[in-house]
């Protein structure tokens, strides 16, 4: 009877330390309440601590946040478990390729009243048709950023990059699968398709570009700004981010299309604190938090209550706005399977030490 006694008691004691320990958010009666902390894994330079520190004290949730680079990056870190992010931005085909590897929870909109905000342009996207995994953040472009002070023409192709005379003075961004839709693009090849062949052609490309390259760099706003580097291959919001600094700042979309993307604020299925990550989701799509956003750093914003009273500056910064004919001619980014992923990944570093 006392094993009896003493084993019904330990049991008792593991179950009343798991519920203690599993960080869980419903209390007994079924209620939600909110985590102490919140893990949120974002890109860098995407939300100003302003916003991040009125959640804390609106809220009382301490957020714990850190940042990434690259959606490779982040995809390690997520798929390691070393850290239950409860909240992470994929770009658009990373939502895809995260929900196709079983990575992420459906979201409960019941928690989010304020998607209602999103413009109906950003439902229904082609990586999540049935809006169950993510929630649109912030749009853009990849293109090409530069600086008029020193570069007189607006550059019109991928290839004004592999000018000579930008020696020492060109960035480009430091994912092997944006590189490598640049690199097809300007060869004139399906980049969402290519074959093994086409992958090293662009490479070799690559190659041949690198005498001119200061930095693969995701973000070369401040480099832009001290003229550090004339021109890169960059995302539309560090084109706008330098120019809010320095006016001679511009971007366009090349002939050859360029990317279109999106990110997203999606939930891990490692995440400890789901109905906390979909609060802080509902706050930031408060039309006079999302605007604080866009005039930390001016991408696109899907939010259409915030684009009401977004200033005007903001609005006609680089990259914000496009006529449709060039808008429909950038193409959305689609990932590779994982035999290609993987072989573009190498020629991706053997290229960049050439």
């Amino acid at each position: 009877m006392k094993k009896l006694f003493l084993f019904g008691l330990l049991s008792m004691m593991i179950l009343f330390l798991a519920a203690c320990g599993s960080d869980k958010e419903d209390n007994a009666s079924g209620e939600k309440k909110l985590s102490d902390k919140l893990y949120v894994f974002n890109w860098s330079e995407y939300i100003p601590q302003e916003v991040l520190d009125d959640f804390e004290k609106e809220f009382g949730v301490d957020v714990v946040y850190s940042t990434y680079n690259s959606n490779h990056e982040m995809l390690t870190k997520v798929q390691s478990g070393t850290v239950a992010y409860d909240l992470v931005f994929p770009s658009d085909y990373y939502v895809k390729q995260m929900v196709d590897n079983d990575l992420l929870l459906e979201i409960d909109f019941d928690n989010i009243p304020n998607y209602k905000n999103i413009g109906d342009a950003w439902h229904d996207m082609p990586f999540d048709p049935d809006n169950k995994y993510s929630v649109p953040f912030m749009y853009g472009y990849d293109g090409i950023a530069y600086n008029k002070e020193f570069i007189k023409e607006p550059p019109t192709s991928w290839a004004d990059l592999w000018n000579p005379e930008y020696k020492g003075k060109v960035a480009l961004l430091e994912e092997s699968k944006e590189v490598s839709n640049m690199l097809q693009q300007l060869l004139g090849n399906d980049m969402n398709d290519p074959t093994k062949e086409q992958l090293e052609e662009g490479f070799n490309k690559l190659k041949e570009v690198v005498p001119n390259v200061l930095a693969f760099d995701a973000t070369p706003s401040d480099r832009l700004v001290s003229g550090e580097v004339w021109i890169a291959h960059a995302y539309s919001g560090s084109a706008s981010t330098a120019w809010l600094e320095n006016e001679n700042i511009d971007f366009v979309l090349p002939k050859e299309g360029g990317i279109v993307w999106l990110d997203a604020m999606a939930i891990p299925k490692t995440a400890k604190n789901k109905y906390t990550a979909e609060v802080f989701i509902n706050y930031l799509l408060r039309p006079e938090v999302s605007k604080k956003l866009s005039e930390f750093i001016p991408y696109g914003n899907p939010n259409d209550e915030a684009l009401k009273i977004l200033p005007d500056e903001i609005k006609n910064s680089p990259g914000m706005q496009f006529p449709d004919e060039v808008i429909k001619n950038a193409k959305w980014n689609l990932p590779l399977d994982t035999e290609r992923t993987q072989y573009m990944n190498r020629l991706f570093q053997e290229a960049k030490v050439e």
